[in-house]
Formats: structure tokens, sequence, C-alpha cells
């Protein structure tokens, strides 16, 4: 307990380190510090320096600082999963048009700066970068394709991708009359 009571003390003490600090030990044996000793003849506590710091500047006020120096650059993107909402896996399409909505979920959610690039086939359908999680394939074939989802920073380098998904376009063919 003394261990842990003199820092304690030590601390409240260099507040009045211009005050003398005594230390004696009471009839049960209980160290005691204080500021006034219980009788006169009781010499003060020989405490070790007091340490202090002093800046090297001396008491000149310290240069200021731009706000935007003391701004941490924005951390590098985070997308923990990208995942394909619809199309689902293996569904199967009977549009003539070859129209198939694909919509993605980015989590924990699309970084700021950051887009989405939509790929049927292994081909990319967006050049650009988008910042929405839905897109609408038109003219897509017959047969069966793959869909993938992936996000990309400013720069245009991929961050986080989802795992591919397959689905089938098969239209409705009129068949003519022998």
């Amino acid at each position: 307990m003394l261990r842990l009571l003199l820092p304690l003390l030590l601390c409240v003490c260099s507040a009045y380190a211009a005050d003398e600090v005594y230390r004696w030990i009471d009839k049960d044996g209980v160290v005691h510090y204080g500021a006034q000793p219980p009788n006169k003849d009781l010499p003060p506590a020989k405490l070790p320096e007091i340490q202090t710091y002093s800046n090297r500047l001396g008491n000149k006020a310290l240069p200021i600082v731009p706000a935007e120096i003391l701004v941490k650059p924005p951390a590098a993107p985070s997308v923990k999963e990208v995942r394909i909402l619809a199309p689902v896996e293996d569904e199967v399409f009977r549009d003539p048009q070859g129209i198939i909505s694909v919509s993605a979920a980015v989590l924990p959610a699309l970084p700021t700066g950051a887009g989405v690039q939509f790929y049927l086939d292994g081909a990319v359908k967006n050049a650009k970068p988008l910042t929405t999680t839905n897109m609408m394939f038109t003219g897509v074939e017959r047969g069966e394709h793959t869909v993938v989802v992936a996000v990309v920073d400013a720069l245009g380098k991929e961050i986080a991708r989802s795992l591919p998904i397959t689905f089938h376009n098969k239209p409705p063919t009129v068949r003519s009359a022998p």
C-alpha cells in the first residue's frame, strides 16, 4: 500500500514544490506524509527531485500549424465484402430484348471516392465506375452468362470483387408452321 501511496503523495506534493514535506511513522507502524510535522523536531523528508519538462523554445509561443497539416490523410478505403443480390445463381431470364437487372451490396458501404464496375462474361460493361450498386444490362444474348461486380478506388485500382454469379437467358422462340 505504501508503494501506491508514495507516488500519489509525490504528485500531490509536486503542486506545492516550495513547501516542505515531512515523513513519520505513527505508533501503529503506519507511514504518513504531510506538510505539517507532528512535532517541531522532525526534519523534512528527503524526496527525489521533481521531474520537470522544458520545451526547446523556452517561453516562446509554439508555432501555429495549419489545420490541414494536422488532419490525418484519409485511410485506404475499406470494403469487407461485395455481394451480388440479383440475379441469383442459375436464375433463368426469358426477356426477348435481353434486359438483365444486376444489383449488388457493398459492405460495410461504398467508400467515398470509390466506384462500382459491372462485368458480364469477363468484360467490363461500364468504363467509368458508378456510385450506384445497380445496373441494367441490355442486349444480353441467349445462353449462359457470368456477372461479377468490383469496387475500385478513385485511381481505378480494384479494392474488392464479388464472387461470380451464373445466370441463363432463354428468350422465347417463335416456331414457324411447317
